[in-house]
């Protein structure tokens, strides 16, 4: 057949057809298969983390750890003159130096230790000067090691120089220590320490108590390195210690106590609490001071964690695998949680006096100031600015022995009253 230009002309041959340029796409089962093992992946590093963390509880705040860690004196004696002292660190100088803060604290070196107060002045080379006044042994030396310790006393005779008895009462399948200051039988000021601390720690707010002539037990509980085991191996945050204390007040109402005054640092504040909560002789209780309680267990792991950084990038811990590791925690400890949280408070049936530092890097002062706002008529609050954990009267001890002072004054006297909570 014939064709003209523009016109198909039958039995022409066709041009074959152009071939279709196509995308190469990544197979969809091989995406499937990417991505399943991302999110296992991060299934088991969120695992991993939680079950770490759950670890972590579980070592830092359950733990009973009965050792004694030997003294490491990390300053010097440059000079001693009259009542003051030259000291220089001989390591890497903190970023919040306590030495440059004028806070108090005792000073311990061997043979001796004293009180190291007054504003520093630093001088040239690093050396600090600070006021000393030594307590027990001798003067230290030009080149003598020594060391900072926040309770400041070793006992009440170095505290005070009042005369004490070491005492025991029944504890935990044993005995338990105590340091029992007589004073007049009828009103007791007993005294619960800190985990991991010693009974030195409640030797700051026993000063009032002495000078009114109230008698003073300061004592061990469970898991303390002098004291009787708990079965657990764990501290119970007041859960089991709160029949510690019991016991120590059955002791003072077998030498006469008719009303107890309790103190409470930290996780002792917990046992207070507890004690308060569960035993019939809480009746006695005519007044109660605490210092950075631990009154929430819970809010103070979620604290802590949130001051945690990841490793590599750097951030908090999110709260998702925070509250897996409590959960996590609950089941390899056996923990209740709801059993060691003493908040709003119900146990709070007098008045309450309750110090806790604005800087507070263990316990979460949001905890104090809860109880204060579920008590307002019963709680007075005493916010220290820039005190650390337990260190409200390093930082303000004339304020400290200040409150203190009006508020024993008021619910040992015949007709406590709410007067007691008055802020000065």
């Amino acid at each position: 057949m014939a064709s003209s230009e523009g016109v198909l002309v039958a039995g022409a041959p066709e041009d074959p057809p152009r071939p279709r340029r196509t995308r190469r796409r990544l197979p969809r089962r091989r995406l499937l298969l990417v991505l399943a093992v991302l999110v296992l992946l991060v299934l088991v590093l969120f695992a991993g983390g939680s079950w770490y963390y759950s670890g972590q509880i579980g070592s830092e705040a359950l733990a009973a750890d009965h050792r004694v860690d030997p003294a490491r004196y990390d300053l010097v004696v440059d000079a001693v003159d009259g009542e003051s002292v030259v000291l220089r660190r001989t390591g890497e100088v903190p970023a919040d130096d306590p030495l440059d803060s004028g806070d108090t604290y005792g000073l311990v070196w061997p043979g001796g230790a004293g009180v190291l107060s007054g504003q520093p002045v630093r001088e040239i080379g690093g050396a600090v000067h600070r006021d000393l006044r030594t307590t027990t042994g001798s003067r230290p030396g030009h080149g003598t090691p020594a060391r900072l310790e926040v309770n400041v006393w070793t006992d009440p005779k170095a505290a005070y120089g009042v005369d004490y008895q070491d005492v025991t009462f029944p504890c935990a399948g044993g005995q338990c220590p105590a340091w029992y200051v007589p004073g007049r039988p009828s009103t007791w000021w007993i005294a619960v320490h800190g985990k991991g601390a010693t009974r030195a720690e409640p030797l700051r707010a026993m000063q009032v108590a002495v000078d009114d002539r109230i008698s003073v037990l300061d004592i061990g509980y469970r898991n303390d390195p002098d004291a009787p085991a708990d079965p657990s191996g764990r501290y119970g945050y007041g859960a089991t210690e709160w029949r510690d204390l019991d016991a120590a007040v059955t002791f003072a109402v077998d030498h006469g106590a008719q009303e107890v005054v309790l103190f409470g640092s930290s996780m002792g504040g917990a046992i207070v609490a507890s004690f308060l909560e569960h035993s019939a002789q809480a009746r006695l209780v005519t007044g109660v001071v605490l210092d950075s309680p631990a009154l929430d267990l819970k809010a103070t792991v979620e604290y802590g964690a949130s001051r945690r950084r990841l490793p590599v990038i750097g951030t908090g811990l999110p709260d998702v695998l925070t509250h897996t590791a409590e959960w996590l925690a609950t089941e390899r400890y056996d923990l209740d949680w709801d059993a060691v949280d003493y908040l709003p408070g119900d146990w709070v049936r007098m008045p309450v006096l309750l110090f806790h530092g604005t800087d507070d890097d263990t316990v979460p002062i949001a905890t104090s100031d809860e109880l204060y706002e579920a008590h307002p008529n019963l709680v007075r609050e005493v916010r220290v600015r820039d005190a650390g954990h337990v260190q409200s009267w390093n930082v303000d001890p004339a304020g400290y022995h200040e409150a203190l002072n009006d508020f024993l004054s008021c619910i040992v006297s015949s007709n406590p009253s709410l007067s007691c909570l008055e802020s000065p």
